[in-house]
């Protein structure tokens, strides 16, 4: 890259001159130059245009911009020289709702007003935004940090042209500039172009835009980064994505998640928001989206939010994400990764645009949606121990308590349980569990390895009864902390695959389903292999 080049030379030659010349305040003077041109060479030579610190409303901090005052009124200068005597105008129209543009100044401002501009694509890092004028206008910004002469990534690039795309089907026209409105700007409004119709080809897209601004071109690694992001077929405009949210789970969690959640998800999105009520559940709104067009649900609440979301879109077309805000969200544990443990919220919001997905196993019990686990024994007393009050104000410490509660008493069952086409078996234990998938803090689940939920098997896991309280505890302890070999030796944990499991009571009792308290004499569980689409968090290599 030439430009670096330059850089380079006058900072090596600034900090001879500071070296070398006798007078103090002219060294100081040189060795800021120096060490300004140095620090931008390093932006350069490492493509870390983030070095700038432009924040979102496309602000310099005063301390960097200190920094570089002697690259700034160097870099000022001449695009001012050049905008003055471009040939060009300043703003051009591309097509009915899209302008090219330079830097953008307040005395751009009426012209914009004229036009009907609304929304303002700023490909620069270098430089401030639109200045604080533009604030008194009903103005959307974003900016996509782009050092000069270099291209975007393909995820700025998407994220670019994505944003174009939200905007002007919001009916605003948008303005996407960069220095002089030569590169770094037609590079993105060449891609939105190439994005809307697949038919053109790069050459097609920058003849359109040369054909209204002569002054518009890329140099080679340019061009051909827009070609190889063009050729690859990764220029995708924005998908509709319906938001499926619980305003009562977590205790009201969405309230106070949501600017954040959107924030995260409409660069990227068409997003509509649907709120869940008492005469209208998640699965009755995800129909309603699924029929209206959407192709992407995000169900955003506890993991019964996520079931009836999920409901809607068991085959078919369709992808569901998830974004926990209730008390033990075990589905996102399973297909976010521990990580999500961390920071649930964001690193849901990472997953979904990042938008790697799997096909899911999902299972019917009785004839409804299973997800993750059915149960009888620990599991169920754990859950109906610990009601909405107990949750809200204890979290999954509400479960603990439970579970300890349930250990405790040590209660046992006799089951009649079919698997597969098997004889039926009795079974007498204190806890059955049907898993389709489980995280590992779903530790009754755990009688081989975690269960894998693309497998299309069920993974059975029970406990054998054991006279004291104190020995159950040393089976769960085995449950959590034995690997898979050690579990098939012990004689406290029985485990088992199937495709299907059938468990009869003795007497119509209470069993647990994804959290949800139900009550059956007869309960048939059967694996769904491959049946729903879900983003899931895709380990680095």
């Amino acid at each position: 890259m030439k430009m670096v080049k330059y850089y380079v030379l006058g900072a090596i030659v600034s900090l001879l001159l500071a070296i070398f010349i006798p007078s103090f305040i002219a060294a100081i003077f040189f060795g800021w130059i120096a060490f300004s041109l140095a620090v931008v060479s390093f932006a350069y030579l490492f493509n870390y245009p983030s070095l700038f610190r432009k924040r979102e409303d496309g602000s310099i901090p005063v301390y960097v911009r200190w920094a570089f005052i002697p690259f700034l009124i160097g870099t000022g200068a001449y695009n001012h020289f050049a905008r003055k005597h471009d040939k060009v105008p300043p703003i051009q129209k591309i097509d009915d709702n899209l302008y090219l543009a330079c830097r953008l100044f307040s005395s751009d401002i009426e012209e914009m007003k004229e036009n009907g501009v609304t929304a303002i694509l700023d490909v620069t890092a270098e430089f401030d935004g639109l200045d604080w004028t533009a604030h008194q206008l009903d103005l959307e910004y974003l900016n996509i940090p782009v050092l000069d002469h270099t291209s975007p990534t393909e995820d700025q690039l998407n994220t670019a042209i994505n944003w174009i795309e939200q905007q002007i089907a919001s009916g605003r026209k948008v303005v996407v500039h960069c220095a002089l409105g030569r590169g770094r700007s037609v590079l993105t409004v060449a891609a939105y172009l190439l994005a809307k119709d697949s038919r053109l080809s790069v050459i097609d897209a920058l003849n359109t835009i040369q054909s209204v601004r002569s002054t518009a071109r890329l140099n080679k690694h340019q061009l051909g980064s827009l070609k190889k992001i063009k050729q690859g077929g990764r220029l995708q405009l924005t998908r509709s994505l319906v938001l499926i949210a619980n305003p009562v789970a977590g205790g009201g969690k969405w309230q106070m998640e949501k600017n954040d959640i959107l924030a995260q998800l409409n660069p990227h999105f068409r997003v509509q928001v649907l709120e869940t009520s008492k005469e209208k559940n998640g699965t009755v709104m995800a129909e309603q989206a699924i029929n209206d067009g959407a192709d992407i649900l995000v169900a955003c609440g506890g993991d019964g939010t996520i079931s009836e979301v999920a409901h809607a879109c068991i085959d078919r077309d369709v992808t569901l994400g998830v974004i926990p805000l209730g008390t033990a969200n075990a589905l996102s544990q399973v297909i976010h990764g521990y990580y999500s443990k961390l920071v649930p919220i964001s690193h849901a919001c990472d997953v979904i645009v990042e938008g790697s997905t799997i096909q899911m196993d999902t299972a019917s019990c009785n004839d409804k949606l299973m997800l993750l686990v059915a149960a009888a024994g620990f599991e169920e007393q754990m859950i109906s121990s610990a009601d909405r009050e107990q949750k809200d104000a204890g979290g999954q410490m509400a479960y603990l308590r439970g579970l300890w509660e349930a250990i405790t008493q040590n209660e046992v069952q006799e089951l009649v349980v079919t698997f597969d086409d098997d004889e039926p078996v009795t079974i007498t234990t204190p806890s059955f569990v049907i898993a389709n998938a489980a995280p590992l803090t779903t530790a009754l689940a755990q009688g081989g390895d975690e269960p894998d939920m693309t497998d299309g098997k069920l993974d059975i896991t029970w406990l054998q009864p054991q006279e004291q309280a104190d020995m159950q505890f040393l089976s769960l302890a085995e449950l959590v902390f034995s690997n898979q070999d050690y579990k098939k030796q012990s004689e406290r944990l029985e485990h088992r695959q199937v495709k299907k499991v059938v468990v009869e009571f003795n007497e119509k009792s209470d069993y647990a389903l994804d959290g949800e308290i139900l009550q059956a004499k007869k309960i048939t569980v059967e694996t769904k292999p491959a049946s729903l689409t879900v983003f899931n968090y895709r380990q680095p290599e």
